[in-house]
């Protein structure tokens, strides 16, 4: 974006009247010389916002945030500060003048100004077709159905379609927007034998940036086995990049804010314009069918400090949720989990059960991974290798989270509801976070060129085509930590028959190890499969058996043969430190549950004398 003069700079401000801007978006009232009203950037009863027109500035003595009228289009839009600039030159005349810029630079303006130009004349003419043409009757139905009425409808300006798209041609072409522009805004898509329109019979989302510009769309299919795409959306243009775009945020922005800097984010469009029109929650977005991106998190974190996710409420919904969770939680922000039912979405939630529903389930959000492993354990039950398994997994997606201060907290609580060592895990946890920043970067950024317009209205195949977006390449394997009892047992086990014998015998012994101690799965798992000490083909076909992150942690570890006297006595002093490092394990685990505080006095008490007499025990031995 050309930068503005300084002489224009000042002209903006000059013509700008705090008072009168301010006002515009909050209810002002005089107080003496001054203006006061409820702070739009925090939550309060008694007023503390005050906009002084004699210096030109706001203050709210609340929460400390100040400035001038650019100042508070920047916070209130969420806008940098050009575009602010812009906005309030804009909100009072003033022709904005730039400095020299690139000619290429200045090509793309142009071309992007014309795509948002088309994409305006689009949406208000896929509007007027649902609201007002008898073919459309299907669309009106089915928003019917989904209780979405024509307030709504015109709210976010939805729309219809149609298959022929030669009407909206002819209107484009007689405001002076050709083929060519219609093909460069991906509202005609090109084949072999020409061009063909991208969006037909489709109930139509207009896609907004956070300025409210029309920059591209989301198009979702009438019928069941009309296309195998169940939404289209705009591809890459001048003016679109859907993975810097959430819909919604254009309306959400100052919601945001006074939530508190929190913002819910859905999984579909009708989610969130039932959020916003249904239950009045007018903090929440969504991607544009796709996984989150670090675009979507960095663009969210500009604007909150909590994310609620409020996806379906099944476990493949939480699972789901995952990506989101990751992507959320490196980027700063605190990230919850609203608990909806078996089955619902927001917007089917809100028509089973009503909004007041939705808005507690909302309410009563808890942090992501404090329900996932809530739900993990439940699915995990009493499995003892698929328990000591979920560890490495809760500690690979604690490793997300971007301010150590609340890393550790959750750190904390993980080690008290997995049952397992705080150090232990805090460990591991680091040990990703060190691996993840040794690794190399895994995803190819580069964007696909935007459409090339040819001649003609045709219906090639190729529009049928695979328009899914490359996965990114796989992240990093972080190897599970084997503890030291342990990875001592491996090497005896992988390395002698004999130590095989004797390890099976005392197997029931060391299942309490296997379970407390990091890596015992893979030690369960070579108890299990026995493979011969010395062959290297049995060795290699045990490893590849086992998941990534386990046969990784094996990576300096073979089964060449090893002879040993008084192997018995090997075995006998490695399962007894084995059962020591358990009993250490446990003390730790137990001091993480007292420290939590979530326990009554009484079960301290309780636990507290459990960690005595496990102390006991252990000197005892000693």
């Amino acid at each position: 974006m050309p930068r503005i003069t300084e002489e224009c700079v000042a002209r903006i401000k000059d013509a700008a009247d705090v008072v009168d801007l301010v006002g515009r978006f909050v209810q002002l009232r005089r107080a003496g010389n001054s203006w006061k009203a409820c702070c739009p950037f925090h939550a309060e009863k008694t007023p503390s916002f005050h906009v002084n027109p004699a210096r030109q500035t706001f203050h709210c003595f609340g929460c400390g945030v100040g400035g001038d009228a650019v100042k508070f289009v920047m916070m209130f839009e969420n806008l940098d500060y050009p575009t602010a600039l812009r906005r309030v030159a804009d909100m009072y005349g003033v022709t904005v003048i730039e400095e020299e810029e690139n000619p290429e630079l200045a090509r793309m303006r142009r071309i992007r100004a014309r795509v948002v130009e088309a994409n305006t004349l689009a949406a208000e003419y896929f509007h007027k077709k649902l609201c007002r043409d008898r073919a459309a009757a299907h669309v009106r139905a089915y928003l019917k159905k989904r209780e979405f009425g024509i307030e709504i409808a015109k709210a976010w300006q939805l729309g219809w379609a149609p298959a022929d798209f030669r009407e909206l041609g002819q209107l484009a072409h007689s405001k002076g927007i050709d083929d060519r522009l219609l093909a460069e805004a991906y509202l005609l898509g090109r084949g072999q034998r020409g061009l063909y329109p991208v969006f037909r019979d489709r109930l139509m989302f207009p896609i907004c940036n956070v300025r409210g510009e029309v920059v591209g769309f989301s198009g979702r299919i009438m019928e069941e086995g009309q296309d195998p795409r169940k939404y289209v959306n705009t591809a890459e243009t001048a003016a679109f990049r859907k993975g810097e775009l959430l819909f919604g945020l254009f309306k959400a922005t100052g919601p945001i804010a006074k939530a508190g800097m929190c913002v819910v984010v859905c999984e579909g469009q009708l989610d969130v314009i039932a959020c916003h029109e249904k239950a009045d929650i007018r903090n929440a977005v969504a991607g544009l069918g796709t996984a989150f991106t670090d675009d979507h998190a960095k663009i969210l974190r500009k604007y909150a400090k909590k994310a609620i996710l409020c996806y379906d409420g099944d476990n493949a919904g939480i699972k789901a949720s995952e990506k989101t969770f990751r992507k959320l939680a490196a980027a700063g922000l605190e990230v919850y989990h609203a608990a909806l039912p078996a089955g619902e979405d927001p917007d089917s939630l809100i028509r089973t059960q009503g909004a007041e529903a939705l808005r507690e389930a909302i309410a009563a959000a808890r942090p992501y991974l404090e329900v996932r492993v809530e739900l993990e354990k439940t699915l995990v039950k009493d499995d003892v290798n698929a328990r000591a398994a979920l560890i490495p997994r809760m500690a690979d997606l604690a490793a997300e989270i971007a301010d150590p201060n609340r890393r550790d907290v959750s750190i904390v609580d993980l080690a008290t509801r997995l049952n397992t060592g705080l150090d232990e895990l805090r460990t591991s946890v680091n040990d990703i976070i060190r691996a993840r920043k040794d690794a190399p970067p895994t995803f190819d950024q580069r964007r696909p060129a935007a459409p090339v317009a040819d001649a003609g209205y045709g219906y090639p195949e190729e529009e049928y085509g695979d328009f899914s977006e490359p996965e990114p390449m796989a992240r990093p394997v972080v190897a599970i930590r084997l503890h030291p009892a342990i990875r001592g047992l491996i090497s005896f086990a992988a390395g002698n028959k004999e130590a095989q014998h004797l390890l099976t015998e005392r197997i029931e012994d060391l299942q309490e190890p296997i379970r407390a101690l990091s890596g015992g799965i893979i030690l369960q798992r070579l108890m299990e499969q026995l493979p011969e000490p010395g062959n290297a083909d049995a060795w290699q076909q045990f490893v590849a058996s086992l998941p990534p992150e386990q046969s990784a942690a094996l990576r300096d570890l073979n089964n060449t043969a090893v002879e040993l006297e008084n192997v018995s006595v090997y075995v006998e002093q490695a399962c007894n430190r084995a059962a020591r490092d358990t009993v250490k394990a446990t003390i730790d685990s137990l001091k993480s549950r007292i420290r939590s505080g979530n326990i009554s006095s009484a079960e301290a008490v309780a636990l507290m004398q459990e960690c005595t007499d496990l102390q006991k025990m252990l000197d005892g031995d000693a």
